[in-house]
């Protein structure tokens, strides 16, 4: 039975949040500001990467539910969400990068980073390349093909869930990812375990958090709608009191029950006077500000603009007009293509 998912909720603002996180914490790192609290920024207790996967986790495992006999749309819709914006800001990143680093680019470089990043190997980067900015044209594009995987990844998932009755299997995963993430935790990144934390399997469990929550949404609900600053509390009573931060590798055990604890805090805020989140209109700009940033960022490393705060909301200025124009003028129309094809 289809789970019972109230329409209004805080997603999109959660979703914002996460996003901001990302940018603060790249935009503070590589501009080499320091002195300020690190509480929103990489080091921090809500890391906006893992928050993305639990959301898609519960969110893709809804639309999925809801398009389970038509998984052409369940794949199409996916497309429109990711791709359209995605190769815009490949388009974007490929002219400032030229304009600026011309000379020290191989062409035939150019040709395959452009074809990597068109695709789903978002995290390749060949060596001529890696003279601009901070070293990779748009780093934070490896969760693309992440998520990617975690898109492929659901419908055989829903097919051993519902058709088979073969309910462990999301259980059996979930062990096998948190055994595989502490198996790359602290090695020593040989190409093989580079290339393996580039595919799903370590965060396969965050992803999995969200869908278990949204398969098990009717029995569990009360428990997380309405209760975020109980959980919040929790989370932050746990975290302090163990000295435990979430993370995509856990150093301990206080460490992973710390990121179920967030992933756990994330669902219970979307639901958690659910109104506020249309204080943003309809405005969904998270993608736009996570996909963007870096670009202005490496642009504005590439240009020596560096260890002053001006800078830092410079960045985020420049990164919020592209977002906006990136939602209203791509986004959104794509999304809208939804009910068409």
């Amino acid at each position: 039975m289809e789970a019972q998912i109230s329409r209004t909720n805080n997603f999109d603002l959660i979703r914002l949040f996460a996003a901001l996180q990302v940018l603060v914490g790249h935009v503070f790192v590589h501009l080499k500001v320091d002195g300020y609290s690190t509480f929103l920024t990489i080091e921090g207790y809500f890391p906006g990467v893992l928050m993305f996967f639990t959301i898609s986790g519960f969110l893709i495992t809804y639309s999925l539910d809801r398009n389970r006999d038509n998984i052409k749309k369940y794949f199409v819709n996916r497309f429109l969400r990711i791709y359209p914006a995605l190769w815009c800001c490949v388009g974007i990143t490929l002219i400032i990068m030229c304009l600026q680093e011309w000379g020290g680019v191989n062409p035939w470089d150019i040709i395959k980073w452009l074809l990597a990043q068109l695709t789903f190997f978002q995290f390749y980067t060949p060596d001529s390349l890696r003279i601009w900015g901070v070293g990779t044209p748009n780093g934070s594009l490896w969760t693309i093909p992440v998520e990617i995987q975690f898109y492929a990844i659901l419908p055989l998932l829903f097919i051993l869930y519902f058709k088979y009755r073969r309910k462990y299997v999301l259980y059996l995963l979930f062990l096998f990812s948190l055994i595989f993430n502490v198996f790359l935790f602290d090695k020593d990144n040989t190409i093989t375990e580079k290339l393996l934390r580039n595919t799903c399997l370590p965060y396969l469990y965050n992803f999995l958090i969200g869908s278990i929550l949204y398969l098990n949404w009717n029995k569990i609900r009360r428990y997380l709608e309405g209760k975020f600053l109980i959980w919040l509390i929790l989370f932050m009573a746990f975290c302090c009191g163990m000295d435990a931060h979430p993370s995509y590798y856990f150093h301990s055990v206080a460490d992973f029950i710390s990121n179920i604890l967030l992933s756990l805090m994330t669902i219970a805020a979307a639901f958690t006077l659910p109104h506020c989140g249309k204080v943003l209109h309809g405005y969904d700009l998270s993608y736009g500000i996570y996909i963007y940033h870096m670009v202005v960022v490496n642009f504005f490393v590439s240009n020596g603009w560096l260890y002053r705060v001006e800078y830092v909301l410079l960045v985020a200025l420049i990164t919020l007009i592209l977002s906006i124009l990136s939602w209203r003028l791509i986004e959104k129309r794509a999304l809208a293509l939804k009910n068409r094809l």
